[in-house]
């Protein structure tokens, strides 16, 4: 009986907010978040985001600042040169970069995630701003994604498909630019009908890029990214993460005064209220 009822408890750990009991998609809609982490959040991003679309204009020596060129087996980070013969010293520098994060991820949480991870801040902090300022804050996205096809919701979602777009577009450049140098991209853009090739792959990458932040979203971190699958074994119970309390906030109901944790120690009824504000993908 005891094992069965520990059996029940547990049942929690076996979906994921962002699935349905049908294994349909269940689509997140936050609540815009403020507060001076937030504010000390975005001007990271800020700085992150100057770092990433100022690097590839920066040369030394008639040479990228930093370039990964995998066609040419060239990879030059920050400055020096690393050609295929030297490859187990780039190699050794990402195995300790990786251990490194691991490392960092055992002693301060999934502040990585949070803070420097790309999938992150431009999901967050670009693209989420976007969706903000378009469709507005959670219950404005709830509503307007509930709403019949009139023509505000034909405007915001065009506005906001083809703003999704060119940031996609954008950031695809600058990747490329990362694989062959901003030089080399810039003559292929003055030059287009000479390299196609070049175009069909910025289309494809600004493609990707707009499935990624328009559908796909945290499930890239969820489904796809390798560092989210070791989170299981670089946790413990006494991490830091942020996520839903399930023993403290279950049973979901409504408190009365009297019934209130901190007026009562025999309630049965856990802190979550169920107003699903905040977490619309996880209410019962």
């Amino acid at each position: 009986m005891m094992v069965s009822e520990d059996i029940h408890n547990e049942i929690f750990r076996d979906s994921i907010a962002t699935i349905s009991k049908e294994g349909k998609r269940n689509f997140i809609s936050p609540k815009k978040p403020k507060g001076k982490f937030y504010n000390k959040r975005t001007l990271f991003s800020l700085f992150y985001l100057v770092v990433f679309f100022s690097l590839p204009f920066i040369n030394v020596n008639e040479e990228p600042l930093f370039m990964l060129n995998v066609l040419e087996r060239k990879f030059i980070i920050f400055g020096m040169i690393f050609w295929p013969q030297d490859f187990f010293i780039f190699g050794l520098a990402m195995i300790t970069f990786i251990v490194f994060i691991i490392l960092f991820t055992v002693v301060f949480g999934r502040i990585f995630c949070g803070w420097a991870c790309p999938q992150t801040i431009f999901m967050e902090m670009v693209f989420r701003k976007i969706e903000y300022w378009i469709d507005g804050d959670s219950s404005a996205q709830l509503s307007l994604r509930k709403k019949a096809w009139d023509k505000e919701k034909i405007f915001k979602r065009t506005l906001k498909f083809i703003l999704f777009f060119a940031v996609s577009f954008i950031i695809a450049n600058f990747f490329l630019a990362y694989c062959i140098s901003m030089d080399e991209l810039i003559d292929h853009i003055k030059h287009s009908s000479e390299n196609i090739f070049t175009l069909v792959s910025l289309i494809i990458f600004s493609c990707v890029f707009m499935f990624v932040y328009w559908w796909f979203r945290e499930q890239v971190c969820i489904v796809v990214c390798p560092y989210g699958r070791l989170q299981g074994v670089l946790l413990d119970k006494n991490s830091i993460v942020v996520a839903y309390d399930h023993v403290r906030g279950e049973p979901r109901g409504k408190l009365s005064h009297k019934d209130h944790p901190h007026n009562s120690k025999d309630t049965k009824t856990g802190k979550c209220k169920n107003c699903t504000n905040g977490c619309n993908s996880i209410k019962k």
